[in-house]
């Protein structure tokens, strides 16, 4: 029996172009394994095909964020801030909360991440092929922050939240530890605690932490694992760390807050503010926020996700830039984000205004005052976007600061769950409904896995 037949072992040496300089290279697809894992170049395209994976449309680019956003919205036209106008079943029933077992969008975030896992996982194993010390350590670093990313969203999605201070022996996701290469033999397996899920995360960015290189050019370095840390602590609610991890970001990275709001978003190059982007090209990949959020004049589907009123009306003051980047099309009267515009544009996982929102929350969740106050940072982001400043701060203001400055960024359900806090009356954090099930195809061929309740 062939349990998570869809890691697709072979994919290793899909090449990751990050610029348009380098589109002349040819990317393979699929190469032999033997081949691969004897040589140092073998070695090396099989990192950059993890990253070549995280670059798909099916996660990092682009539905992973969508789904996340469509899960946290309400469905319903009156009390919506997004609607879901499009033609995909699958996207329709996360927005409904309606998800069946064989939700397609649902398991290629599963089949993805753990094609992730297990080409990071080779690399670590054969890191001996690789002659540089340098190298080495700079490849693993990269391996498990890639892996940490891959487990973290797959126990968002497929487990239940995180609850500090208890024992978090809920289902999460399987652990793979071993590099599989022998799909014949029986890899059934039972999911593992979600403890035991953001054990693995947190040690796997703290080596990637440890190893990685300040500087990587549009790759993974060593803040991009500190500010996925931080936002590891902030899900688990352990605020001191989440807080800490933030401020390292903001006062060693070098990163700043690009000078205009709309400056961070639309580019193919990385920016001051970006900490981590995934790279889009015509030879790489498909940007799917661009192919949901965008007109058909910018390379998307028309708005298939649209901005309702009930958005605009979270905005506390008219002239918030933030509340203004949008537009109407024409052809269909949606008003559309202009978030994403740029069809090969770079899909943003992480930038620095999520720092500061972290730093923010924790800070007034701690009553400290670690790195700048509260009302400081958050003033800061409305600053930049030309909104009038508070003068008092409540944890309600700030949490709703998250809202408006990373709308539609793939953040939505996951706050909703960490918060505690509910998408309707009936939908609290708690709901099986905001659980993905665990897909079809992985229960059919795995003969120990649990399936989330509900489904």
């Amino acid at each position: 029996m062939k349990a998570n037949q869809y890691i697709i072992y072979t994919l290793f040496a899909a090449l990751f172009i990050s610029c348009e300089s380098e589109l002349d290279v040819q990317p393979r697809q699929r190469e032999d394994a033997t081949i691969s894992l004897s040589t140092e170049k073998g070695i090396k395209d099989i990192l950059t095909g993890t990253y070549a994976i995280a670059a798909t449309g099916d996660v990092y680019g682009g539905r992973i964020l969508v789904a996340a956003d469509l899960l946290g919205q309400t469905g319903s036209t009156a009390t919506t801030d997004l609607r879901w106008s499009g033609t995909f079943a699958d996207f329709r029933h996360m927005y409904a909360k309606t998800m069946l077992v064989n939700n397609q969008f649902a398991q290629q975030i599963w089949a993805r991440n753990y094609e992730m896992i297990n080409a990071a996982n080779t690399v670590i194993e054969n890191i001996s092929k690789v002659a540089s010390a340098d190298d080495k350590k700079r490849m693993i670093g990269e391996a498990n922050f890639l892996k940490s990313l891959a487990y973290f969203d797959l126990v968002r999605f497929f487990g239940k939240q995180y609850e500090a201070g208890k024992n978090n022996t809920q289902l999460g996701v399987i652990i793979r530890d071993k590099a599989i290469s022998d799909f014949t033999i029986d890899l059934s397996a039972e999911r593992s605690s979600v403890e035991a899920v953001y054990a693995i995360v947190i040690s796997g960015l703290n080596k990637a932490f440890d190893d990685l290189p300040e500087d990587n050019e549009f790759y993974a370095n060593k803040y991009a694992a500190k500010a996925l840390l931080a936002r590891v602590y902030l899900q688990m609610q352990n605020y001191p760390a989440a807080r800490d991890a933030a401020n390292y970001v903001i006062q060693n990275s070098g990163a700043d807050l690009s000078s205009k709001y709309a400056d961070a978003f639309n580019h193919d190059v990385n920016q001051i503010e970006d900490i981590f982007a995934i790279q889009i090209t015509k030879q790489t990949g498909d940007n799917q926020v661009v192919n949901h959020y965008a007109s058909e004049a910018n390379g998307g589907r028309g708005g298939d996700i649209h901005i309702t009123s009930n958005y605009l009306n979270k905005f506390d003051d008219v002239n918030d830039d933030r509340r203004n980047f949008n537009k109407i099309n024409p052809a269909n009267n949606r008003r559309l984000t202009s978030k994403f515009t740029s069809q090969f544009g770079d899909v943003g996982i992480i930038r620095l205004a999520e720092m500061y929102l972290i730093r923010a929350e924790t800070n007034f969740r701690e009553n400290t005052t670690v790195g700048a106050t509260p009302l400081a940072d958050i003033n800061k982001l409305r600053t930049r976007a030309n909104a009038v400043n508070f003068t008092t701060l409540t944890l309600a203001r700030i949490l709703r600061e998250r809202e408006l400055e990373l709308g539609m960024e793939g953040f939505r359900i996951h706050d909703i769950r960490r918060t505690g806090g509910s998408v309707t009356s009936s939908l609290p954090w708690t709901s099986d409904r905001l659980l993905f099930p665990i897909p079809l195809r992985e229960i059919d061929s795995n003969k120990k896995i649990s399936q989330n309740s509900g489904y």
